[in-house]
C-alpha cells in the first residue's frame, strides 16, 4: 500500500483543505444591497432571518415553525424598567442600513399574536436610535390571531450611530408570551436635518 511521508502529507493536506475553505467561501451570501435598494425595499425579517433577534436580559426567544411557517416565540420574566434595562429581544441595524435609512421617517411593521401557550395581552415595541430610549416603548393589545402593527418614527436626530428593533412582551404571571411573524422597516420621506 502507497504512503506518503509525513514532509509531502502534512503540506499536501494543509493545502487540500485550504482549498476546500476557500471553495465554501466562495458560494457564500456576498451580495450587498446599495443604500437606495435599502430604502426602496426596506428591511424585513420573516422566516429564518428571524434568526437575527437578540434578547437583553428577562427575556427568552425560540425559533419555532408550523408547517411552512417560521415564527419567532418571546417570553418576558420581567418588564423592561425591571432591572437592567435592555432593548427587549432585537433585531441591530447593520451600519449600512443606518446609514441608508439615517436622516428619514421610518415605519415599523410587526406581525404579532398571542401566543397559543401562556399568551401575553399585549407587547410593546420601540426604535432605539439616538435620542430615543427606554421612554419610546409603545403598547398595543394582542389578540389570538396574528395582525399587523404599525407604528411610524421621526427620529429627533439625522445621524444614527446604532438602531435596534425592540420587543417586549407584557410580562403578567403565566401570560408573558408573544409570537412574532414578520419584522419590517421602511424609509419614509427625508426629515430637516
Amino acid at each position: 500500500m502507497f504512503s506518503l511521508p509525513d514532509w509531502a502529507f502534512y503540506p499536501l493536506a494543509t493545502a487540500v483543505a485550504g482549498g476546500m475553505i476557500a471553495g465554501a467561501l466562495a458560494f457564500g451570501d456576498v451580495s450587498r444591497r446599495t443604500p437606495e435598494q435599502i430604502r426602496a425595499e426596506g428591511l424585513v425579517y420573516e422566516n429564518d432571518t428571524l434568526n437575527a433577534v437578540a434578547t437583553g436580559n428577562g427575556l427568552e426567544a425560540a425559533f419555532l415553525t408550523d408547517g411552512e411557517n417560521a415564527f419567532l416565540r418571546i417570553s418576558a420574566a420581567r418588564g423592561p424598567f425591571d432591572g437592567m434595562q435592555s432593548a427587549g429581544a432585537f433585531f441591530a441595524l447593520s451600519p449600512e442600513e443606518l446609514e441608508a435609512l439615517e436622516g428619514h421617517r421610518v415605519r415599523v411593521t410587526i406581525r404579532a399574536r398571542g401566543a397559543e401557550e401562556h399568551p401575553a395581552e399585549g407587547v410593546r415595541f420601540n426604535l432605539f436610535l439616538p435620542g430615543i430610549g427606554q421612554d419610546g416603548w409603545t403598547r398595543h393589545t394582542l389578540g389570538e390571531d396574528y395582525e399587523d402593527i404599525t407604528f411610524d418614527i421621526s427620529p429627533p436626530t439625522c445621524s444614527w450611530d446604532y438602531g435596534y428593533i425592540g420587543i417586549w412582551p407584557d410580562w403578567d404571571f403565566e401570560r408573558d408570551t408573544v409570537d412574532i411573524r414578520r419584522v419590517e422597516l421602511v424609509a419614509l420621506e427625508e426629515i430637516e436635518c
